[in-house]
C-alpha cells in the first residue's frame, strides 16, 4: 500500500466498495428467495407504503376506490356517463338551458332536480346525440327532490328510439373518489372525494353527501358519478354548498324510478 499513488489508491478504494456492494446484493437476494412467504409479504408491504408515501398528495386521488364492485378510471367514467347527461330548458331555445339532467332508462326518462323545471312553460330535453324533445312530467318524488321527465318523441319514431341510460351506484363510503360534470355551454368536470354521509332526521339510511368538489363547477341536476360511471347522486336546489357541494343521494329511492 506505501508504494500506491493517491490516485491507485483511490481506484482501489472504488473497486473495493463496488465489489462490496455486487456481494451484499447477491447475499440480499439469496436470503429474500430463502424467506418465509409472510416475511417476503412483509417486506413488500414496507416498500409499497414507503413508495405511497413518497406521492404528491395531489396525485392520490387517482388511486381513489369506486364504489361499483368492478372499479374503474375517471376517463372511463367521465365517457360513460357523458352519454346520459342532457340540458333541459325550453323547448326550441338552445340559451334557456336551466339545469341538468341524466337519462335512466332506455326509453329516455329523464331524472333531474324538481327546481329545473319551474318556471318553464315550455320544458324540453336536448340529449347527448343533439336531438330535442319536448318534456312531460310522469313522476314527482313525493318527500324528496327528484323529478322525472319523459320526451315526447313523434309516434313514427317512437319504436325506433333509444337511448342510453346510467346505471345507479351502490351507496358511496367516506373518502371515496367521486366527480360531477356541470356546464351549460362547455362540460366542466369537478373532482373530489366524498367528505360527509348525511341523514335525515331519526333515519339511518344516508339522503345525501358532502363532496370536496367546487361548487362553481356544478350546475342544479349535474350527475354525481363513481370511478365506473355510475351515477352516486343529483346537485339539487334544497341542499346548501358550503366548502364544498352536496348531492342527493339516488340509491336510496331507485326502487320508485319509472321503467
Amino acid at each position: 500500500m506505501e508504494h500506491l499513488t493517491k490516485q491507485q489508491i483511490v481506484l482501489l478504494t472504488l473497486l473495493v466498495s463496488f465489489m462490496t456492494s455486487i456481494a451484499t446484493g447477491i447475499v440480499t437476494v439469496s436470503l429474500i428467495n430463502q424467506a418465509p412467504a409472510g416475511t417476503t409479504n412483509t417486506i413488500e408491504r414496507v416498500i409499497e407504503n414507503t413508495v405511497a408515501g413518497a406521492l404528491p398528495s395531489a396525485n392520490l386521488a387517482a388511486v381513489g376506490q369506486s364504489s361499483s364492485p368492478n372499479g374503474g378510471s375517471l376517463t372511463v367514467a367521465i365517457d360513460t356517463i357523458g352519454k346520459s347527461i342532457v340540458k333541459i330548458g325550453e323547448y326550441g331555445n338552445d340559451t334557456s338551458d336551466s339545469g341538468l339532467g341524466v337519462v335512466v332508462n332506455a326509453r329516455g326518462t329523464v331524472m333531474t332536480d324538481k327546481s329545473v323545471i319551474s318556471g318553464l312553460n315550455n320544458d324540453g330535453i336536448t340529449y347527448p346525440n343533439g336531438k330535442s324533445y319536448r318534456a312531460e312530467v310522469i313522476q314527482l318524488q313525493t318527500n324528496g327532490d327528484l323529478v322525472f321527465l319523459d320526451p315526447l318523441i313523434p309516434a313514427n319514431q317512437a319504436s325506433s328510439t333509444s337511448f342510453i341510460h346510467a346505471s345507479i351506484a351502490i351507496f358511496p363510503k367516506l373518502g371515496e373518489t367521486i366527480a360531477s360534470l356541470g356546464g351549460s355551454n362547455a362540460d366542466m368536470l369537478g373532482v373530489g372525494v366524498v367528505d360527509q354521509i348525511i341523514t335525515a332526521g331519526a333515519s339511518s339510511t344516508p339522503t345525501a353527501i358532502s363532496t370536496t368538489i367546487d361548487s362553481s363547477k356544478v350546475l342544479i341536476g349535474s350527475p354525481l358519478f363513481d370511478l365506473s360511471g355510475a351515477v352516486v347522486g343529483i346537485k339539487t336546489s334544497s341542499l346548501s354548498s358550503k366548502s364544498g357541494t352536496e348531492f342527493y343521494l339516488v340509491a336510496p329511492v331507485k326502487s320508485a324510478f319509472p321503467k
